[in-house]
């Protein structure tokens, strides 16, 4: 058992969680805690770091409703991590600063030799300790391939032509157990910081810059501990956590795989009319407008192919080498 270094109880380990979000992402990030709370075992103790910049009392109020004796919660200000990087942070469609946060928790955290990084848009269906608890050797990360990346063909080859990774070997970032200790030891910050200066990744952004950085040091978990909901997921089989992203998300859409496993933890929130009346009012405009985001991504996917961006290659492989 991977046991954190970090403060703890007497007799309960510590697991680690971070979470980063703002006011328009509270309700689904509280969706994510009624579901890791609904899971959690009595041996482990949970801290949960809520990474912000900004956050209304009435969001945090509805944050904190999710602490019990062996689950706390602490609000992290980022403000000042970001001073340095934010005009250089690139941002399109529905992504915000915050999908950058996890880039600060190595440092920021110091007391914690590993810890899990959650993205707000998923459900988890059983003790997130056991995920915590995965193996991981010298890995950077444990994480699992990207399922876009190896199922949709543009993607991958995005993957394998403008980053240098073989598609199958391309990790979603909303899923990670973070080797905090190694990242510290590899200057991980500093490294996405050089890697700002040389390159715009405008398909993934923050998800690409870690797979450039992390790559031939991941450790791959099952695709149980991220799920997909595409249109060919067997619902027979129960994954560990589900995550709605791009537009596979069932506050807008009818039959998304896996919608049950979000409503049966959203109706139990405060936010369970909130999220209900989004769907109900969700139009065909903000529908056309999901496509058009989904189809700037595949363009903006084939004008990186299509540049074949091999000049800054040996200078990211500088960038990133001592992390290999």
């Amino acid at each position: 058992m991977k046991i954190s270094k970090s403060i703890a109880t007497a007799s309960k380990p510590v697991v680690p969680i971070f979470f980063a979000v703002d006011d328009n992402y509270v309700p689904f990030l509280c969706v994510a805690l009624r579901s890791l709370c609904d899971n959690r075992s009595s041996r482990y103790e949970y801290k949960i770091h809520i990474l912000i910049e900004e956050l209304s009392p009435a969001s945090r109020d509805a944050i904190k409703k999710f602490e019990t004796e062996n689950t706390k919660i602490s609000f992290v200000d980022v403000r000042e991590k970001l001073k340095n990087l934010c005009q250089r942070l690139h941002i399109r469609d529905y992504y915000s600063k915050a999908t950058y946060y996890r880039f600060f928790v190595p440092d920021m955290f110091p007391e914690y030799e590993r810890g899990l990084y959650l993205d707000c848009d998923i459900v988890i269906n059983c003790d997130i300790a056991r995920l915590y608890n995965c193996p991981m050797g010298n890995n950077l990360v444990g994480a699992i391939p990207e399922e876009v990346m190896t199922d949709i063909d543009i993607f991958g080859r995005y993957s394998e032509v403008v980053l240098n990774i073989p598609r199958n070997e391309y990790f979603n970032a909303g899923i990670l157990v973070m080797n905090l200790k190694k990242m510290r030891e590899i200057e991980i910050e500093k490294r996405f910081s050089e890697l700002l200066n040389l390159r715009t990744y405008r398909v993934a952004q923050d998800q690409d810059y870690l797979n450039v950085i992390c790559h031939g040091r991941v450790f791959y978990l099952n695709k149980k501990w991220n799920k997909t909901p595409m249109p060919d997921s067997c619902e027979s089989i129960v994954p560990h956590i589900v995550h709605y992203k791009i537009n596979f998300k069932p506050w807008r859409y009818d039959d998304i795989p896996y919608a049950s496993h979000f409503w049966k933890y959203a109706d139990r929130t405060e936010f369970r009319e909130t999220l209900h009346k989004i769907k109900e009012s969700y139009s065909d405009e903000e529908k056309s407008r999901d496509a058009a985001q989904y189809e700037g991504l595949v363009a903006h996917a084939a004008e990186e192919i299509s540049r074949e961006s091999n000049v800054v290659y040996s200078q990211i492989q500088d960038c990133c080498t001592e992390a290999i």
